[in-house]
């Protein structure tokens, strides 16, 4: 019996994982996410062959290095952002702004004990 050298065409969203040597839900994560086309006649999910290839020729080469970020920006320019928005919520309100955390952990004082007398009746 004869075997044809058939290449494949179509891959189940596991195998095509494997071929990126990820897990089955890494699969399916990357086609509920849009980046990878499907073929979802009959009942099955599949890959098409050409997806795969598509996204090899986009991948770049890894030279081991990092990607750098465009902007970096010093500790102490961060600061300076910082205490420039410490002040001008100071001076909104005349308080520091309190987080909705803090606010849980200690409530506000309440400046007067006045207690409403119950009606009898």
């Amino acid at each position: 019996m004869k075997t044809a050298n058939m290449e494949r065409v179509a891959f189940s969203p596991g195998e095509f994982a494997v071929l990126f040597g990820k897990s089955q839900t890494w699969g399916y994560r990357q086609i509920y996410a849009g980046t990878v086309k499907t073929i979802t006649a009959h009942g099955r999910i599949l890959i098409p062959a050409a997806e795969v290839e598509r996204i090899l020729a986009e991948a770049g080469i890894y030279n081991g290095e990092k990607k750098r970020v465009s902007k970096q920006v010093s500790k102490a320019e961060l600061w300076k952002r910082f205490i420039a928005g410490r002040k001008m919520a100071k001076s909104e309100s005349g308080k520091p702004k309190r987080s909705a955390a803090l606010a849980r952990l200690r409530p506000t004082k309440v400046k007067s004990d006045k207690r409403i007398p119950l009606k009898k009746g």
